[in-house]
């Protein structure tokens, strides 16, 4: 007799999952990282409304077309859910995020089911094992917050863990096994380039294991899936693998304009990641084993080798490496289990063990409190919200401190904006920026600054003394901590002001 669904042990997890991804997916606005909203949510939304705010389309640009350094694959997906919005009665840009949000969550919770089944594979007599498992990825700090956002990282992971699940099912690999493992592994790179690095990492794996038929057949599969998941590029370009060759290219010559760092950056920022001193338990039950079950490697290695290019790649960005991290946790989590069982220390330990996890457990409550209803980018968000409530269709960004982009997908709108660019001393008067604006007058002033707002502002009202205050927004007290923590994730205020009739226009 099957047992009822409530007792099943992956019921709780679940459930705690989708209630956290729920809260994140309501309360956790706005946006984490640039490319996650510029190269995603605009390009994506303004495609849907009829414009291309990037020129990213080959017939929207002006002289040689040049293909953008970006994939279309996870961008066309966001298209076709803006673009079938309006029609099921959402509009205000809000209420499509939060729907763009929910979906995402529902979407991630695949990796409790997926976790689970992978441990189970990696130690089928250790049940409770893939229980501890799927808690990580349900409740784990970061991961409610980062499944509702839209990161590419974050979305080809499903798949990549769908084909580990499929490479760890038997020691022998049937041709159910090798059609599944080649098709996640072909839709992971075919989302995120870089999920091709497991595919090449299971090479020698497969090899070893005088599996070589299964390697061709897999490899055939994933390179066919990816071949169909790139298809768009025949379409906008007349040509396969347009947008591959042009981010390989755009890697080649940019990637040092980016963060860098040391070889083992990476390591240090899963430690971190994963909450010390667990973390140290649980890389030492991913990467110890010196004789393991075949199948171990097959999800051992690709991972390996996927954060050795990483780390020895000059472009770190933190996100990089999250497709590794779920199958990193799971090899951790057995790994570590069947350790401590062989561990003379361990075994004679075990309350220092369970006191190690339960300051884990604690931890991890204190992240989760902190970050599910963090309000991403909030004064750059909540400034174009006020335009979209107020119907304004154009506005000037006096930037102070801060030359961020204004995300205009919550603006509604799409017309360009007018820049004043004053953090240097070569700004020009404000009548005079004002008056060149008066083809297409912007109906508010938003002052984008820290420390020397005020000064710009008083500027502008000697100059415009009909312009009339009507608001400041504040950056979320996150957003305040993560600047201070590193000054590349800049924060600002934005003071909003009416304009009315305050330009020089005849």
């Amino acid at each position: 007799m099957n047992r009822p669904l409530h007792q099943h042990p992956l019921f709780a997890p679940l459930a705690v999952g989708l209630l956290l991804r729920l809260i994140a997916a309501t309360f956790s606005t706005g946006y984490l990282m640039h490319d996650d909203h510029f190269l995603v949510v605009e390009a994506g939304a303004s495609w849907a409304a009829g414009e291309d705010y990037n020129r990213w389309l080959p017939w929207n640009q002006t002289g040689e077309p040049e293909a953008h350094p970006a994939n279309f694959a996870y961008v066309g997906t966001q298209f076709f859910i803006f673009a079938a919005l309006p029609h099921l009665g959402l509009s205000d840009p809000q209420h499509q995020m939060w729907v763009i949000r929910i979906l995402h969550g529902l979407y991630s919770c695949l990796l409790i089911l997926l976790a689970y089944g992978l441990a189970r594979h990696l130690a089928p007599s250790k049940p409770s094992v893939a229980v501890t498992a799927a808690w990580w990825m349900a409740a784990g700090g970061f991961w409610p917050l980062l499944s509702v956002h839209q990161l590419v990282e974050m979305v080809c992971i499903p798949p990549l863990m769908w084909a580990f699940w499929a490479l760890s099912r038997e020691e022998r690999l049937g041709w159910k096994a090798i059609v599944t493992a080649g098709i996640g592994i072909g839709i992971a790179t075919g989302l995120r380039y870089q999920c091709g690095l497991f595919g090449i990492g299971l090479v020698p794996v497969l090899l070893l294991q005088k599996q070589l038929r299964a390697l061709l057949a897999i490899g055939f599969t994933a390179l066919t899936t990816f071949f169909l998941m790139q298809g768009a590029d025949l379409f906008v370009w007349g040509e396969p693998l347009v947008q591959l060759r042009a981010y390989i290219d755009y890697n080649a010559e940019n990637a040092g304009n980016y963060p860098s760092g040391p070889w083992y950056q990476y390591i240090l920022t899963l430690l971190g990641l994963l909450i010390p001193p667990s973390s140290l338990m649980i890389f030492w039950g991913a990467l110890h084993r010196r004789s393991a079950q075949p199948v171990w490697w097959r999800v051992a290695i690709p991972v390996v080798a996927f954060l050795v290019f990483h780390s020895a790649f000059v472009n770190k960005q933190e996100r990089f490496i999250l497709p590794a991290v779920p199958a990193l946790l799971v090899l951790g989590a057995v790994g570590w289990d069947l350790w401590r069982q062989r561990s003379r220390w361990w075994s004679r330990h075990r309350r220092l063990e369970q006191a190690l996890w339960s300051a884990f457990w604690a931890l991890n409550i204190v992240l989760l409190a902190g970050t599910v209803t963090y309000e991403a980018k909030r004064a750059r968000v909540q400034a174009m919200s006020f335009l979209y409530e107020a119907g304004a269709e154009d506005f000037a960004m006096i930037q102070v401190d801060s030359g961020s982009m204004p995300p205009r997908f919550y603006s509604g709108g799409w017309h360009v904006h007018h820049i004043d660019n004053r953090r240097d001393s070569r700004a020009k008067p404000p009548a005079e920026v004002a008056a060149r604006w008066c083809a297409h007058p912007p109906e508010y002033l938003l002052f984008q600054g820290r420390e020397h707002l005020a000064e710009a502002v008083q500027a502008y009202k000697a100059d415009l003394p009909g312009i009339r205050y009507v608001t400041t927004i504040q950056s979320s007290r996150i957003d305040r901590w993560l600047e201070r923590l590193n000054p590349i994730n800049s924060s600002e205020r934005i003071m909003i002001y009416a304009v009315e009739d305050a330009l020089p226009c005849p």
